[in-house]
């Protein structure tokens, strides 16, 4: 498997169908880009904050509170061991938050405000890590970005991999034509909601030691009203709300990708893919078809589907072409109806847990894309039943317990 082909956990079909049948969107384009991503190693004092031990909290009230400033005092009030209170009193000290004059204890600025906020605040001297900004308008990306388990970023020897790949889908780096703002980090500082981009809780004497330009591998859906980002910080194949935000306010992105390609060549492009595949599976006498929504599709009969033709989860999914694509479409309501089966026993029926509510939602988005009505879960699971599906069968038979 190609380095592109790793980039992503989920095919770009299964884009198109969440974009499509999960978000409400008309989608016209998918583009597989590398999302530019200034990536910031920072020094700075860095006040985090964590839960405190149970000792260290009361030890803090009491201090702050409580008239108390011996160790024999505390341990006396709380009747805790003298040793296990001066080893936590020594412990409060080395991180800040204590300190001893003339035999007595007080708490520090930075003690009184974790005891008034409840939260142990710890300060890190020159602490050095790296920060992560959305390169085209020096947007920070949330905290799911920094999990270096799920997420790639590609630089170097990767970033040329990905960009010489032959393989589809191609990966197109977007560049940018300025370098960091430095003044992002100063807005940084100021933001309340820091948790939800992995920031500590304060940074003091910030500086910046290093910028390097990385890519983010994404999937880009355009559709008549807006845009959505799939990419490999969000769960499964969902979209991310905060890039697709970041990317429909970005004139740099949309601009560049009006101009990628005319609508003619594009639908020329669309329609003779369509008339291969046709071709391929000896259907002469079928045309490709426009649809209402501007899309293109192909339309097979029932008989096209089965053991000696296509498979029916084929129905109503996508072929790409390019950053466009072709729908396959079956009229017959039959061929749906079993595509609907398989394709729930494929998302299904190796599952060892699904909740009800998610169950329903994905029967609900299922129907839709293959425009049938919403079949309840005894109907379904009868017809799991009569074809054969067992593990499907056992999962709405559990699901229908639930709602009992």
């Amino acid at each position: 498997m190609t380095t592109a082909l790793r980039l992503m956990s989920f095919p770009e079909d299964r884009v198109l169908e969440d974009a499509a049948f999960g978000q409400g969107i008309v989608p016209t384009r998918l583009y597989a880009l590398l999302l530019p991503v200034w990536q910031v190693e920072i020094r700075a004092d860095v006040t985090e904050g964590e839960d405190f031990f149970l000792i260290d909290r009361f030890l803090g009230r009491g201090l702050r509170h409580g008239g108390l400033h011996t160790v024999d005092e505390l341990a006396t009030f709380f009747a805790l061991d003298r040793n296990l209170v001066a080893q936590a009193v020594r412990f409060l000290t080395a991180i800040g938050h204590v300190r001893e004059a003339g035999g007595r204890l007080t708490l520090t600025s930075l003690g009184q405000r974790s005891v008034d906020d409840d939260i142990r605040y710890v300060v890190t001297r020159q602490d050095r890590r790296k920060l992560y900004f959305e390169a085209l308008s020096c947007t920070p990306l949330s905290r799911a970005h920094y999990d270096e388990e799920v997420v790639t970023l590609l630089s170097g020897d990767k970033l040329s991999q990905a960009t010489r790949n032959d393989h589809y889908p191609r990966f197109t780096p977007l560049h940018v034509t300025s370098g960091f703002d430095r003044t992002a980090l100063e807005r940084l500082k100021n933001r309340k909601d820091r948790v939800r981009f992995n920031l500590p809780v304060a940074l003091d004497a910030l500086e910046s030691l290093d910028e390097q330009l990385v890519f983010l591998p994404v999937y880009l859906v355009r559709g008549r009203k807006g845009l959505l980002v799939y990419g490999q910080a969000g769960a499964g194949n969902a979209h991310d709300p905060e890039l697709s935000e970041l990317c429909a306010r970005t004139p740099e992105l949309t601009h560049a990708l009006d101009n990628e390609e005319k609508e003619d060549e594009a639908d020329e492009r669309v329609q003779q893919a369509a008339r291969n595949f046709l071709r391929e599976h000896e259907f002469t006498s079928i045309a490709p078809e426009q649809d209402d929504d501007g899309t293109w599709s192909v339309s097979l009969p029932a008989t096209a589907f089965g053991d000696n033709g296509l498979p029916v989860t084929r129905i109503g999914s996508y072929r790409m072409v390019g950053s466009r694509f072709f729908r396959v479409w079956c009229p017959a309501e039959t061929p749906r109806k079993r595509a609907l089966l398989d394709r729930l026993d494929q998302r299904l029926g190796s599952r060892r847990h699904v909740t009800r509510q998610e169950a329903e939602e994905l029967i609900a988005r299922l129907a839709r894309q293959l425009d049938l009505n919403v079949p309840d879960v005894s109907r379904l699971r009868g017809g799991a039943k009569k074809t054969g599906l067992s593990g499907l069968e056992t999962q709405l038979a559990r699901l229908e317990k639930e709602e009992e």
